[in-house]
Parts: C-alpha cells; structure tokens; sequence
C-alpha cells in the first residue's frame, strides 16, 4: 500500500495522476471527500468491483454512486430531464445524493438489476481533479470502519481492510457526515434519507 498526501484546496499534480493511474490499472484508492473518505474504482472494472466487494465484506454487489466532476456527463448516464437537471444545478456540487434511472451506459455490473444509479458531485477540489484527468466518473463508496463508524483520518484510523487497498490519499481529517439521499423519478422526488444538505430546497 502507498500512501500521499495531499493539499485540500490546491491538489498536486503529481497526487492526481497517481492516483488515476491506480484507478487505471484497476486498482482501490481510499481519498478523502466533502464527507467522508471514499474507497474509489474505475468504472467499468469488474475485477477493481470484486476487489471493492471484499474490502467491503459483501458478497453481493453493492449500490455504489458515481462521481462526476461537474453537471455535464449526467445526462449520458442517467434518465436525466430538464426539470431534473435545474434541481441538480441549484444542488450540486455539495452534500447530496441523486438517485436517477440509469442509462444503457451504465456497465450492467454496476447496478445489480437494478436500474438506477446513484450521483455525486463533492465540494472536492481534488474529486474533480481526478475526475477530470479520467475523463469519465468513477465509482465510490463510503468508507467505514470495522465498527461501522466512518474512515475520517488516515493518520488514526487502521482498519484491517486498510492493507487491501492500493494508495491512500491522505487530505487530513474529514468530518463525517452523511450526505442527504434523493430519489428522483419523472415529477416526483423522495427523500430517502436526511442529513447535511438541507431537504427544504425540494
């Protein structure tokens, strides 16, 4: 496992293109968010989601999100309309979760048969760094620890999964907080869970 660090708000270059290409050749990176640390793969990549799948103790594929750097590859990935994307706009970025219908661009490992998909678009400079030297959204998840707390600190926390995973980005502490989750469908909105960002904009 290789570890770096990186500046929050003006992310080296040399951190952003390591990280992209581990993500690349398949592999796990563990890098900080808006709200938690992420364990991130490339989208598309089966063996990088089967490795992802143990790291997280499942069996089963899990609902992951996508994360996007800015607005405009949503609507290639989602069942996105207009009314749809000016809600995203007043929204994102920031601490929310979108679930939408999910296109036929989705790789069908990734849904699970399902046939949504959840969207992120982090107040990160470095999540739209990478996203962007990608050219693509990649594929996250909430990392935890053993006890089901959030990962907020490369420097203290060392859960046992730690070891798996291919480069830590460190950016410091992240305070933990959970993002508020939103299902849109045709002209109606659910919230599905409450937390940071603030459900009265709906």
């Amino acid at each position: 496992m290789e570890k770096m660090v990186v500046h929050p708000e003006n992310p080296q270059g040399r951190v952003v293109e390591k990280a992209a290409k581990v993500l690349q050749n398949g592999g796990v990176v563990l890098m900080p968010g808006d709200t938690s640390y992420f364990l991130a793969i490339k989208i598309g990549k089966k063996g990088a989601l089967d490795k992802l799948n143990r790291i997280k103790q499942t069996k089963k594929r899990k609902y992951y999100s996508l994360l996007f750097k800015d607005l405009s590859e949503i609507a290639r990935y989602t069942d996105l309309d207009n009314r749809h994307f000016n809600l995203l706009k007043r929204c994102l970025p920031g601490p929310y979760t979108f679930i939408l219908n999910a296109s036929k661009d989705i790789p069908k490992i990734m849904l699970q048969n399902r046939k949504e998909v959840g969207i992120r678009i982090p107040e990160s400079k470095f999540t739209e760094a990478l996203v962007e030297l990608m050219g693509e959204p990649i594929v996250v998840s909430t990392a935890t620890s053993e006890d089901g707390a959030e990962f907020n600190d490369p420097e203290d926390d060392n859960p046992d999964w730690l070891g798996h995973v291919d480069l830590v980005i460190d950016g410091g502490y992240v305070h933990p907080e959970l993002t508020t989750i939103i299902r849109l469908n045709e002209d109606e909105y659910e919230v599905v869970r409450e937390g940071k960002g603030s459900p009265e904009i709906f």
